[in-house]
C-alpha cells in the first residue's frame, strides 16, 4: 500500500498527480451520494450525483491515459 501510495504522488511516469486527484475527488463523491442517499426517504440517489460521479472518474481517470497515449505517438 506505501508503494502505490509513492508511486501515485511521485514524479515518475508511474503513477499520476492527475491520477490521484481523481481518485480523492471519486472517493469523496462516493461518500456524499451514500449520505444523500441515507438520507433520503426514498432511498434514491439524486441524479446530478450520479452524473458528477461519472464525470469525474471518466473524466479525471480517462484524461491521464489519453495524455500517455499522444505523448507516446510525438516521440
Amino acid at each position: 500500500m506505501r508503494e502505490i501510495m509513492k508511486k501515485l504522488i511521485s514524479a515518475s511516469d508511474d503513477m499520476s498527480s492527475k491520477r490521484f486527484a481523481a481518485l480523492v475527488c471519486t472517493a469523496a463523491v462516493i461518500v456524499l451520494a451514500f449520505i444523500a442517499t441515507a438520507a433520503d426517504e426514498d432511498k434514491i440517489c439524486p441524479e446530478f450525483m450520479f452524473s458528477s460521479l461519472c464525470l469525474i472518474a471518466g473524466g479525471g481517470l480517462g484524461l491521464s491515459v489519453i495524455e500517455k497515449i499522444f505523448e507516446k505517438r510525438g516521440k
